[in-house]
């Protein structure tokens, strides 16, 4: 009895999928032209902005009242200018806070939908989220979460992080209160269907190379590692950036030769720093990648330097394969991929923060874990990489 109560109860407000399954999900952003669109959209409905719009009232009557245009001017201008910044922040805090509140109904969801790490299945939740909150005078539109990626992110910076990084017990429930069984069974599911996801790539099943052999590294194309580093940065991409260290570089020829070397040298390498974070990031797009490369690591037999150039090898075919990458190097070599794996993901693992906008991965930690202990060697990283 206390067992059916128990499931109603989960039951309750959630909109089962079969229920969907008999019209089309439609997300924000299908009914958008973009995500800015949508943006202003929610902007435009938030109490914030018709705040910001009701202090015009006050000011303009002010202007017609006051014998001295200064200090209406003044007020003015801070109003027009500092009036956005509080738009934004407080819309911000209000979405967080709206979210925070519905932590139990969240997990519901992910209970009754059991998404993995693919954002595809983050669809239904995040339509089922938009109708409940706008339905329950939750949020003031229809649009909560613009896509199924917004609504994955939301769940690992609500949820997932914050409630894995919790030491003990005591501090969870203080944190989260009720929504604690709630939360733990919704992560049960999570990880299981992460879990099913990780065995495919484990066995090699998803993807395998093909035509390797004649396949080489950058290290042995670019005359050195500063060659290839140039032809990297030196993009498109980073247009702004290669203005920026051109113009240093002529203006050097003025009198002040010192400041204008040393702007150029911090320009660079700021440059080659970016680099260095935006692989990662391009790696982050799609879960299934970086569980391809640390099953790669796993599954790499030989040992040492010749196995992490093997590893290079793989993960340049396939990044170039999947689209992920423009060409075949995105390792230079094998001593570059060691470093990345040790600085992007083991050592995220041990810190247990997040680097610039890189998510944690918590729920990579087991595999991050095994593919540090598969190498034999501990990943000994080796910082002459950059």
């Amino acid at each position: 009895m206390k067992e059916n109560e128990l499931k109603n109860e989960k039951s309750v407000d959630v909109l089962s999928f079969k229920q969907l399954e008999s019209q089309k999900i439609v997300l924000p952003q299908d009914l958008f032209r973009s995500s800015f669109t949508w943006f202003c959209y929610e902007i435009y409905k938030s109490l914030a902005f018709r705040i910001w719009m009701l202090l015009w009232l006050p000011l303009s009557v002010w202007w017609k009242l006051s014998n001295n245009c200064i200090y209406p001017l003044i007020v003015s201008l801070l109003v027009l200018f500092l009036g956005p910044i509080f738009v934004l922040v407080i819309c911000g805090l209000s979405r967080k806070r709206s979210l925070s509140k519905q932590l139990i109904q969240f997990c519901k969801e992910i209970t009754e939908n059991t998404p993995s790490s693919d954002p595809h299945d983050w669809e239904v939740v995040a339509a089922n989220l938009n109708s409940y909150l706008y339905e329950n005078n939750v949020w003031n539109t229809k649009y909560f979460f613009f896509n199924a990626m917004v609504c994955q992110e939301a769940f690992r910076t609500t949820l997932l992080e914050p409630f894995s990084l919790k030491k003990d017990k005591a501090a969870k429930v203080k944190s989260f209160k009720d929504s604690v069984p709630y939360i733990e069974e919704a992560l049960g599911v999570y990880f299981t269907e992460v879990e099913k996801q990780w065995k495919l790539f484990n066995t090699e099943k998803s993807w395998s190379p093909v035509g390797l052999e004649d396949a080489k590294l950058p290290k042995e194309a670019h005359w050195s590692k500063f060659t290839w580093l140039l032809g990297r940065i030196f993009t498109i991409y980073f247009l702004p950036l290669c203005l920026a260290f051109f113009n240093c570089i002529y203006t050097s020829r003025n009198d002040d030769l010192i400041s204008d070397f040393l702007c150029t040298v911090v320009i660079f390498l700021f440059m080659v720093w970016l680099f260095r974070n935006v692989r990662m990031i391009v790696l982050s797009v799609k879960m299934e990648h970086k569980m391809q490369f640390l099953s790669t690591i796993i599954n790499e037999q030989e040992s040492g330097a010749n196995g992490w150039d093997e590893i290079a090898k793989k993960m340049n075919r396939y990044l170039f394969e999947k689209k992920v990458w423009n060409n075949e190097e995105f390792f230079f070599d094998g001593i570059d991929c060691e470093w990345f794996f040790s600085h992007f993901f083991y050592r995220l693992l041990s810190a247990k923060k997040s680097m610039w906008l890189l998510p944690l991965n918590v729920e990579l930690w087991p595999y991050i874990k095994k593919a540090q202990l598969s190498r034999g060697d501990e990943a000994s990283v080796t910082n002459e990489s950059f």
